[in-house]
């Protein structure tokens, strides 16, 4: 069964409002302009899953209203994790 127009548009504007808002919850957590944190543990904090918050930091990245701050290893697996934080100019 195929959606319908109207369905389609209902779904992407649900959709979108849900992205706005994970990417604020994001946002929300650096509230200290050093802080660097990693994927798994922005998801740990807001509670989204790690696949939402792929998605929402890439935007964000894209944005320019984080970036790639360096790499930490993760304790469990040994394995480089990207960290993001703000950028300098909006962390000063």
């Amino acid at each position: 069964m195929r959606a319908t127009h109207t369905q389609t548009v209902a779904h992407d504007a649900l959709a979108g409002g849900l992205r706005r808002t994970q990417k604020q919850m994001i946002m929300d957590l650096f509230d200290a302009p050093k802080l660097a944190l990693t994927r798994q543990e922005i998801a740990d904090r807001t509670n989204l899953r790690l696949s939402s918050v792929c998605g929402r930091v890439r935007e964000l990245l894209d944005d320019e209203a984080l970036k790639v701050c360096g790499t930490r290893e993760c304790v469990a697996t040994g394995v480089q994790n990207e960290i993001v934080g703000l950028p300098v100019e909006v962390a000063a």
